[in-house]
């Protein structure tokens, strides 16, 4: 069965218990239903940016079991400040914390940093050791380099979720997909796999899986990093395309008559 609601406000009425909860159910069913297959991580947004020398993260979307929370910009520069004991750090989620007024209840989750073999945070946000970093350079020659120096902000075990699991973030795809357009004789898988990030940013880890054995190069995922320099070596390839054999047509054959002679000739 299927049902529809519709509102009515009469004007100058005052808003039912009824009408209030209709309004409140609706968005979280809406998000509830269309990514019920999607996974914990972002949905939306919170993509990294930089602006005047600082790295910055950007509003969004994010899933964390059936609950779905909002976010504001983050000035991720601002908070490696004081960090200077050479210790490899994290952005993670902190515990979440409630608030309860006029009757509406607020469930907030602060991004913090946190020591990467610090045991809390489902969901990370980024690696670094230095303060004074940058976001990976998306036209590096060498890109597993690239995002994985010492003087960048690492990126590769933010989680990006789609439907089944988790995957890169979009900025990590920018990147790939900048390479592979560089690519002078791409292959079909190539292609397909431009395609996929020219309409949606990102591409699960099955499809990224299925797009490196189909340019006959070794699928590794024991880490983020494996699976990724796998992708990278994928994009690298190349892959001798056979063309199917052309058959000739058969040649026809002239037919002769056959003179038998005889008495009558």
């Amino acid at each position: 069965m299927f049902n529809k609601k519709e509102l009515r406000f009469e004007r100058r009425s005052i808003l039912s218990a009824a009408q209030l909860r209709a309004i409140e159910k609706f968005p979280r069913e809406f998000f509830r239903l269309m990514f019920a297959e999607y996974d914990d991580g972002i949905i939306c947004g919170l993509d990294f940016t930089e602006r005047d020398g600082k790295i910055f993260l950007t509003e969004g979307l994010l899933k964390l079991g059936d609950a779905f929370y909002f976010a504001e910009e983050k000035n991720l520069s601002e908070m490696m400040r004081g960090l200077h004991d050479g210790v490899d750090y994290k952005f993670v989620l902190g515990e979440p914390q409630r608030t309860a007024e006029e009757n509406i209840i607020t469930e907030k989750i602060s991004l913090t940093a946190a020591k990467l073999n610090e045991k809390i945070g489902a969901l990370e946000f980024g690696r670094f050791r230095q303060t004074s970093i940058k976001l990976p350079d998306l036209d590096a020659e060498d890109l597993s380099k690239e995002f994985t120096a010492g003087s960048r902000l690492n990126l590769l075990n933010v989680s990006f979720s789609t439907r089944g699991g988790k995957t890169f973030p979009p900025y990590v795809f920018r990147a790939l997909l900048k390479k592979l357009e560089r690519k002078k004789f791409p292959t079909p898988a190539d292609v397909a796999l431009m395609i996929q990030l020219a309409n949606f940013g990102t591409a699960s880890l099955h499809a990224l899986k299925i797009y490196v054995e189909a340019n006959e190069t070794s699928w590794q995922d024991d880490s983020r990093e494996k699976i990724f320099k796998s992708v990278l070596a994928a994009t690298e390839a190349v892959v001798e395309v056979s063309l199917p054999e052309k058959k000739s047509a058969p040649k026809k054959i002239k037919e002769t008559p056959i003179n038998l002679g005889g008495w009558w000739d």
